[in-house]
């Protein structure tokens, strides 16, 4: 009988092992969470650009609609895809470091912490008080978090990108991710991707401080002097190679942002506040940028060209716009930008240029903007900047006018630096409806006034209100 009993026992000892899966993890592990986080949220501020940031900035006209963000009608609903994807993929981003910690591993806890610094950034910048403390934490059975306050944010978003700029320890690279990750293509004892990570953290570092530069308590002009001046203890990005780029091959699963290239062009033109600066600089990122658009004059001449449609317009135009390029914008291969060198550039300008820094602006004005045409493939003229409307003329509103090409493509970037500084001079048509504005910020999810209401309320008496027309803690214009 007992032989029968180990007879049985070996059988089913036997099963087991035939039915372990060798292609898949029995545990996961800190490198496993990391593709998914930088894949989807990289492809989400993709299409978030594209569906508000693109029309918002008064880059883009549509031509069958004058009811859009474009003209400043925004629904209250807009936010809830940034509110609900930036939360899904933190939990992910919160499971690196939290992995990292449990093995002892300092660079998987360095990119956990850069990652949700990055995407809490997100968030704060787009709605004020978020749940930052008490978020991610279901595990816990914590499901009803507070809301921090802004300030509260940005100091925890500052303090933890410099602890991870402590943590990278180059030399061991990323054990847990053979392929390499998405960004840096970091694997094994790969010093140079670690490097760069560490560098993107000191770089996202600059851009929170920056966004923040007016608010007292935070200190972020005497930070980010001390950054600047201390270069070995904050190592930023120095070129383009290092920025953070999200390659994306459009091959499963690495799929386009956009399943149709020709959608970014469907019934949308390209503004003439986007187009004419370009023009006016002999700027040769228009090429990249938009398409010829087909127009004959009175006599039936062709007069085709680059040509932007009138923002907010009350009447449809009557020549045809510049289309977006769609085979150089949303065409995979592609890659996303996340944050970029020529970005890094124009922080630095702007500390030189208000004194923060003793750095030469115009130099760094200037390598800025040939940094953002190399990074579309375009070479500087020489005789660029001999142009004044291109040249730097020692004020913030020239710096900001290039930064906002910079910033093309990358989440909502411009939208951020807008309500930061009131530049460039972003145009009201005449077709917006009296009362109808510019917004601040998102309106909260309206889930969370049923099913946080408490800490919702809190939060809406701190910033002052649930609306768009609120202001956050940095905000001046």
């Amino acid at each position: 009988m007992m032989m029968g009993m180990a007879s049985m026992l070996t059988s089913c000892e036997s099963m087991d092992e035939t039915n372990i899966d060798p292609t898949r993890m029995d545990q996961a592990n800190a490198g496993s969470f990391l593709t998914p986080v930088i894949y989807n949220t990289g492809v989400y501020t993709w299409q978030r650009y594209n569906s508000w940031t693109f029309q918002l900035m008064q880059c883009l006209v549509t031509t069958n609609s004058v009811n859009g963000v474009g003209w400043y009608r925004i629904s209250d609903t807009a936010g809830d895809g940034a509110w609900t994807t930036y939360y899904k993929w933190l939990t992910n981003a919160k499971a690196i470091y939290d992995n990292g910690v449990a093995v002892g591993d300092d660079n998987y806890k360095a990119i956990g912490l850069t990652l949700q610094c990055w995407l809490f950034e997100l968030l704060t910048d787009a709605f004020g008080d978020v749940p930052m403390t008490e978020a991610c934490r279901g595990d816990e059975q914590l499901y009803y978090p507070k809301f921090d306050k802004q300030v509260d944010v940005y100091r925890a978003i500052i303090d933890s990108l410099d602890s991870a700029n402590r943590l990278f320890v180059p030399s061991k690279g990323l054990k847990y991710n053979d392929g390499g990750d998405l960004l840096y293509c970091t694997s094994g004892t790969d010093a140079t991707g670690i490097t760069r990570w560490r560098k993107f953290a000191n770089s996202l570092r600059m851009r929170a401080l920056l966004r923040v530069l007016g608010v007292a308590e935070l200190d972020a002009a005497s930070k980010l002097k001390q950054m600047v001046e201390n270069p070995a203890d904050y190592p930023v990005f120095e070129n383009n190679d290092e920025s953070a780029m999200l390659f994306v091959s459009g091959v499963a699963p690495y799929e386009a942002p956009m399943t149709r290239p020709s959608d970014l062009s469907s019934y949308k033109q390209l503004s003439e506040f986007f187009i004419n600066p370009l023009k006016q600089w002999n700027d040769p990122r228009l090429l990249v940028f938009a398409v010829k658009a087909t127009n004959k004059d009175e006599n039936g001449k062709d007069v085709s060209g680059y040509y932007g449609l009138q923002s907010g317009y009350a009447t449809m135009p009557t020549i045809n716009g510049s289309a977006p390029n769609a085979s150089k914008l949303a065409t995979a291969p592609q890659s996303i930008a996340i944050m970029t060198y020529s970005e890094l550039l124009f922080i630095k300008a702007e500390l030189a240029q208000r004194g923060i820094t003793t750095d030469n602006a115009q130099q760094l004005y200037e390598a800025a903007v040939e940094a953002n045409m190399q990074q579309w493939g375009v070479e500087l003229p020489d005789s660029y900047f001999d142009n004044p409307a291109a040249a730097y003329d020692g004020t913030l509103k020239r710096i900001m006018e290039q930064k906002f090409y910079a910033l093309f493509f990358i989440d909502q970037q411009q939208w951020y630096e807008y309500n930061r500084t009131g530049y460039p001079d972003v145009p009201t048509g005449p077709g917006v409806a009296t009362g109808d504005k510019m917004p601040f910020r998102y309106k909260y999810p309206a889930i969370l006034q049923r099913m946080n209401r408490e800490n919702y309320l809190d939060a809406v008496n701190s910033i002052g209100g649930d609306e768009f027309s609120t202001r956050l803690i940095w905000q001046k214009r």
